[in-house]
């Protein structure tokens, strides 16, 4: 009978380690998916970044030119 009883208490405490098992490997599923789609944003928004520069430094040679043609008209 104690020893029906202690088979019992394992069962139990193997079924819970189980259940945890399963719901932490799904959760692990679920973080390292998202994880991925994060990355692949984070790369879309250095992506963007870097033409935003790309831009500001061409708009920046723009008005650096614009800015000569003034001077060499105003001179």
């Amino acid at each position: 009978m104690r020893n029906q009883s202690a088979l019992e208490e394992l069962n139990t405490k193997i079924s819970l380690f189980m259940d945890t098992y399963h719901r932490l490997k799904d959760e692990n599923m679920k973080l390292s998916v998202e994880l991925g789609m994060v990355k692949e944003k984070l790369e879309a928004q250095k992506q963007e970044i870097d033409r935003l520069k790309e831009d500001e430094e061409l708009r920046g040679m723009e008005i650096e030119d614009i800015t000569q043609k003034i001077v060499k008209v105003l001179s």
